[in-house]
C-alpha cells in the first residue's frame, strides 16, 4: 500500500487548526445551530482507552461497542491517522477481533483495511504524538510525525511534540524531510533534556548563528540589530571597534541578544494565560524563573557608557 499521508507533493500547502482534521468533528458541531452527536470513530473521545480483554468467549456488549467504534475509526483513517491509531491499538490490546474468524490481528487488519504490519505498528506508535499537535492545533500528516518517532524514543512524546512545534512556529512549511534535517542534527540522547531544552535546541538550529549574521551584516547583507532600516548604522558602528569575531565578551553579548529576540518571537501573554490556566503549578514556576533571568541580564546590562 502506497504512504497516503505524503507531503512533499507539488501542490500541498501547510495549514493550521482548521475543519476536521483541526479543530476535529467537535468544532464543527459546536459552531452549528443544531447540536448533533459525533459519530462513533470520529472524534477520539468516541474510543475507549485500550484494555486487555473482559474474556475468551464472545464479546460483551460493552466489547461490542468498543469494537464497532475502533472499526469506524480506522475508517477513518484518511481523515486522522492518529484516531486509526487508537482504534488498531485498542483492537488489539482487547483482542477485540477475536470473534472475526481471523485470530490475527495483522492478518485481520490487512483484509479489511489492506494496511500492512508495519504500517499498523507505526500508526500504533505515532497516534498519541498525532493526538497532542492536533490539539495545538497543527495537521500533521503521518509521514511527518513518523520522523518524530526517534526523538520519541530518545527524549519521549513531550520533545517529539517540541520539535514539530518549535518548526511551525518558526514560520517555515512543516514537511518530513525539513523535520528530518532538524532531527538529524539533535544531540545524542540526554536523560537531563526536557521538552523545552529540545525546543532550544531546534531554535538554535533553525537559526543561523549570532557570529554568522554579524558577518553578513558587514557586507550589508542582514541587519544585526534586528531591526529594520539600522544595517548600514549598526555595520558602521561595530567596523570601528575590534573586529567582533576576536572579542569573547562581544560574543557572548550577540549570542544573548539572538537568544532573547528568539524568544521574545515565541511568547505572549496569551501564551502565559493559556499555560497558566492548564498547567498553574508549572507555569508559574517558569514565570518566576523567566522573571528572574530577565532581572539578572537587566542588572549586568546596567552599566554606564562611556565614550572614547
Amino acid at each position: 500500500m502506497g504512504d497516503l499521508f505524503s507531503d512533499d507533493e507539488p501542490g500541498t500547502t501547510q495549514t493550521v487548526g482548521t475543519g476536521l482534521m483541526g479543530g476535529g468533528y467537535p468544532a464543527v458541531v459546536r459552531d452549528a445551530s443544531v447540536v448533533i452527536k459525533a459519530p462513533v470513530g470520529t472524534t477520539l473521545e468516541s474510543i475507549p482507552l485500550p484494555r486487555p480483554p473482559a474474556g475468551d468467549g464472545e464479546l460483551t456488549p460493552q466489547e461490542q461497542q468498543t469494537f464497532e467504534a475502533c472499526k469506524a475509526g480506522v475508517d477513518n483513517l484518511h481523515k486522522a491517522f492518529w484516531i486509526a491509531g487508537k482504534s488498531l491499538e485498542t483492537m488489539k490490546t482487547g483482542n477485540l477481533h477475536r470473534n472475526s474468524g481471523v485470530p490475527n490481528f495483522a492478518e485481520y487488519v490487512w483484509i479489511n483495511w489492506e494496511i500492512s504490519e508495519s504500517h499498523a505498528q507505526r500508526l500504533m506508535s505515532e497516534w498519541r504524538i498525532g493526538e497532542t499537535l492536533a490539539g495545538l492545533g497543527w495537521r500533521p500528516r503521518e509521514s511527518q510525525v513518523r520522523e518524530l518517532t526517534p526523538v520519541a524514543k530518545s527524549h519521549g512524546e513531550a520533545a517529539a511534540v517540541a520539535v514539530y512545534d518549535t518548526v511551525a512556529r518558526a514560520g517555515a512549511r512543516v514537511t518530513s524531510s525539513a523535520l528530518k534535517d532538524v532531527v538529524s542534527q539533535l544531540p545524542a540522547s540526554s536523560s537531563g533534556q526536557s521538552p523545552a531544552d529540545v525546543a532550544r535546541v531546534v531554535r538554535n538550529i533553525l537559526e543561523p548563528a549570532p557570529l554568522a549574521r554579524a558577518t553578513e551584516s558587514s557586507n550589508g547583507a542582514v541587519d544585526p540589530s534586528g531591526g529594520p532600516g539600522r544595517s548600514a548604522e549598526s555595520a558602521d558602528a561595530i567596523e570601528g571597534q575590534a573586529d567582533p569575531t576576536e572579542s569573547e565578551d562581544l560574543r557572548r553579548l550577540m549570542q544573548t541578544l539572538a537568544h532573547l529576540k528568539d524568544a521574545a518571537r515565541g511568547i505572549s501573554r496569551p501564551v502565559v494565560r493559556r499555560a497558566i490556566d492548564e498547567h498553574p503549578e508549572a507555569a508559574v514556576l517558569m514565570v518566576t524563573e523567566i522573571a528572574a533571568a530577565l532581572g539578572k541580564i537587566e542588572r549586568a546590562i546596567a552599566v554606564r557608557k562611556t565614550t572614547r
